[in-house]
């Protein structure tokens, strides 16, 4: 059932926390890992596209991330993805269907309910525009 899992990873410092759920469910699963990192970006006026976070900086958390993974036996792929900040969530959904994921595994920065709800977390988005089965680690 949760034989292709999205692993929708950030540099927070749940980042493995959430890497470790992943790794335990695909052994669970006997499932494969799909490592996503999405690089978020801005606009200032005039001079134009800001990047938020350094690229380098993005590739490398992703292959930390599958290099752990591989080295656990499990078979792994990265990818990263830009996104303008705040959309995020549409990219994961979006990496979700292209990559054919059965369950998106993505971690929850501690945001209460009502919090989630009036500042639109990442995590809340893919929760409730998603049609895959989604597990949130804390």
């Amino acid at each position: 059932m949760f034989e292709r899992i999205l692993l929708a990873i950030d540099a927070s410092a749940q980042k493995s926390t959430v890497l470790d759920a992943a790794e335990s469910l695909a052994k669970l699963s006997h499932g494969e890992v799909r490592v996503l990192h999405v690089r978020e970006f801005g606009f200032a006026g005039r001079a134009g596209q800001v990047d938020l976070e350094d690229k380098a900086e993005a590739h490398q958390l992703v292959d930390g991330a599958v290099d752990q993974l591989v080295s656990a036996g499990i078979g792994a792929t990265g990818v990263v993805r830009g996104a303008l900040h705040g959309h995020a969530a549409g990219e994961i959904l979006d990496e979700a269907t292209s990559s054919g994921s059965t369950v998106i595994v993505l971690g929850s920065r501690g945001h209460t309910e009502l919090v989630g709800l009036i500042i639109g977390s990442t995590t809340h988005k893919v929760l409730h525009l998603g049609t895959l089965p989604v597990l949130v680690v804390r």
